[in-house]
């Protein structure tokens, strides 16, 4: 799941907890730019265009463990955050 896939999910269900959620996406030329002047985005180049997959399989396996579907633990996340006052605001 994309970070702009977990943004629209937290604008769809959360309401006003999510205002500041963006859902837009910055081009990586943009970020390659800003990159040249400014050194915590610099340290994320090398991670442009790769893809994480990572999976709950082994665990499943081995444990018998059935995890959450990925929309109600990002929204359970953002949900308890947001009850102990942790989420920031812009």
């Amino acid at each position: 799941m994309s970070v702009a896939q977990m943004a629209q999910i937290l604008r769809d269900h959360l309401g006003h907890a999510a205002h500041a959620v963006s859902t837009r996406q910055l081009p990586n030329w943009l970020l390659r730019a800003v990159a040249l002047f400014d050194p915590e985005v610099r340290s994320l180049l090398p991670e442009l265009g790769k893809r994480k997959d990572a999976t709950a399989a082994k665990a499943q396996h081995l444990l018998g463990w059935n995890p959450r579907p990925p929309e109600e633990a990002i929204i359970a996340t953002a949900t308890s955050l947001a009850e102990l006052n942790l989420l920031k605001s812009r």
